[in-house]
């Protein structure tokens, strides 16, 4: 329980970032999607009935937060949840040329199913368009927010480790 409150910590601090704090230091409304970082590192860690509602839920909270169309952040992050969780066991979840790849991909997937569920349902002509002229500059932050995002926690692990015993919970303590 207090995993999923974290996440969801996690999932607010997120969203308040990208949707207000961050706009104003990127131009041309690019910036970093942390709310996609999230749903791929709950792929990595979660199961997939507790991290799909997670991540199908933040995907509702995020649409009626900053969304145009109701459900599709929805679908796109539990989309990309399933694509990374059904990868995850078969993969070392803690090499970061995977995180980038992971992030690559989860870009591109989330790019494309953007596209087609707007394309598909609403009658809009050339949003591809806007979507790919934006695509390598999106990439490129969520790829360098991801490599700051790993460091940064590799850290206070590191940090965590180096505290004396008895300050961390036991479950902590090895």
């Amino acid at each position: 329980m207090m995993q999923i409150l974290g996440y969801l910590l996690l999932a607010g601090l997120a969203l308040v970032l990208q949707t207000v704090l961050l706009p104003p230091f990127f131009p041309g409304g690019i910036k970093p999607d942390l709310v996609l970082l999230l749903t791929i590192w709950i792929g990595l860690r979660e199961s997939p009935w507790r991290g799909g509602l997670l991540v199908y839920g933040l995907g509702w909270v995020y649409d009626a937060y900053a969304g145009t169309f109701p459900g599709l952040h929805g679908f796109v992050l539990l989309t990309v949840f399933l694509t990374v969780c059904g990868m995850a066991t078969r993969l070392n979840t803690e090499s970061l040329p995977l995180i980038w790849c992971l992030v690559g991909g989860g870009t591109l997937l989330q790019a494309a199913l953007t596209v087609f569920a707007i394309e598909f349902f609403a009658e809009t002509s050339r949003f591809w368009a806007v979507v790919l002229n934006c695509l390598p500059a999106q990439m490129l932050l969520n790829l360098l927010f991801a490599y700051l995002l790993h460091n940064s926690g590799r850290r206070c692990r590191q940090l965590a480790d180096q505290l004396p015993p008895g300050l961390l919970p036991r479950r902590h303590e090895s």
